[in-house]
């Protein structure tokens, strides 16, 4: 038996070791068995639970799945974060905003019973973000898919700054001087009224006044020496010693002297007559001054009423003030072929559009103005419901935005007072524009 089964063996061992070929059909498996690569499914998706924030500290957004992921971290950011400020962007792909950062490359599990919760630190004095309201988009690092890896969330920074009323009158045996001092970073005159015990000429008051500089000390004069100021008749000159050049060096410096100058001795108007303001230098008329201003606006600059200006609201140590901005009005489409209906509109239409890089508008943008009409030489705005709400619970804001509605639609030719409605409703009553702006002190 075992003999034979060796002979069996060895003929098993010669058949295939031979050169016999075996032509061998193919089989052919078209509808028979239908193979599928697998494919790799990220459902990463971000939930947050507001996304409407007001002065934050922190944001907490959930990478949540339904179904089990391992996803695997490519940064030591979860999030890269882009800033926009009026659909301008204003700082793109921060990161290393979270609390707990992961490592790279480091795989993680998710499940609908194990997200990834990751707190971010947005708070304004972190991102050094100024007031005002932003939108945030949140990218994820560990979503792939373009379509679901970002949220958007609003983030209002609001320092809760206070405003402090204008006045109608002045404290009995004062008088109320506008002076004009500007910021720390030069980018705006603002209007502050110091009243003061009258012990001489009043536009010799306003220039000493204006040297001596604000209280704040968040403002500064841009005013130094002067050598003399005279009054006569309605026309002020003022004499500069030609040893102080600062007066006639650098646009920016002399530009805001200048102003300041010429605002705060204009606003004396409401004591005595101001027809004109004269410049000269060591007792003499110039030519040019003020870094080469023309001699039309140093010699006899008459006091002619300024329209179309805007009163916005600038935060200086958490305080409001209302300041001026003159707008162009080729850019918001004001034409003096207008109606003062339709002017009136477009003026209100530069509150939302103006750009400021250091002023902020008073009025909410879900203020509407609805219509207007004119009577005599008072207007009437007539506002939607968002007008009655705005501010709300903050009454001396609310105050603001009216001031400055009065301050600003005083502006347009031949109108002396406002009028605001709601719904066609009379809430105010006539409304004139106060003649002390952003009192210094506060009793």
């Amino acid at each position: 038996m075992k003999i034979f089964n060796n002979i069996i063996i060895l003929s098993l061992i010669g058949l295939f070791s031979s050169t016999y070929l075996f032509n061998l059909a193919p089989i052919d498996y078209r509808g028979t068995i239908e193979i599928e690569t697998p494919e790799e499914i990220n459902d990463l998706k971000l939930i947050t639970e507001e996304y409407n924030l007001l002065n934050p500290e922190s944001i907490i957004i959930h990478h949540q799945s339904d179904n089990e992921v391992v996803t695997k971290s490519v940064s030591n950011s979860i999030f890269t974060v882009d800033i926009y400020k009026e659909n301008s962007l204003v700082r793109k792909g921060v990161e290393k905003l979270e609390s707990v950062s992961p490592s790279v490359n480091m795989s993680i599990i998710v499940n609908k019973n194990n997200p990834i919760v990751t707190s971010l630190d947005i708070s304004q004095e972190n991102l050094g973000l100024e007031d005002g309201t932003y939108s945030f988009v949140f990218n994820s690092n560990l979503i792939a898919n373009s379509d679901n890896s970002s949220i958007s969330v609003n983030v209002t920074y609001d320092t809760a700054g206070t405003y402090y009323p204008a006045k109608t009158q002045a404290p009995t045996g004062t008088k109320g001087l506008t002076l004009y001092f500007a910021t720390e970073n030069s980018d705006a005159l603002i209007p502050v009224t110091r009243f003061v015990v009258e012990d001489k000429s009043i536009t010799r008051m306003a220039i000493e006044q204006l040297q001596n500089g604000p209280l704040s000390s968040k403002m500064r004069t841009v005013i130094k020496d002067v050598t003399n100021t005279t009054y006569n008749n309605g026309n002020v000159v003022i004499d500069v010693p030609s040893s102080y050049t600062a007066y006639n060096e650098g646009s920016a410096g002399s530009s805001l002297a200048y102003e300041a100058f010429v605002k705060t001795i204009f606003d004396v108007d409401r004591y005595w007559p101001i027809h004109s303001v004269t410049f000269t230098v060591d007792r003499k008329k110039v030519d040019t001054y003020f870094h080469e201003r023309s001699s039309e606006a140093i010699n006899m600059l008459p006091n002619i009423e300024r329209n179309y200006l805007l009163y916005m609201a600038y935060k200086i140590d958490g305080r409001y003030y209302l300041f001026d901005y003159q707008i162009d009005t080729q850019s918001a489409g004001i034409l003096t072929s207008d109606t003062v209906e339709i002017q009136a509109q477009k003026l209100f239409n530069a509150y939302k559009d103006i750009k400021l890089s250091y002023g902020v508008s008073p009025i909410p943008k879900s203020v509407v103005l609805n219509d207007v009409t004119k009577q005599g030489n008072i207007i009437t705005l007539n506002f939607n419901d968002s007008f009655l709400s705005a501010y709300k619970d903050r009454e001396d804001l609310k105050q603001m935005m009216i001031e400055s509605l009065a301050y600003t639609f005083t502006t347009l030719p031949h109108t002396d007072g406002i009028i605001i409605t709601v719904n066609g409703e009379d809430k105010t009553g006539v409304i004139y524009p106060p003649e002390f702006i952003n009192p210094e002190t506060i009793e």
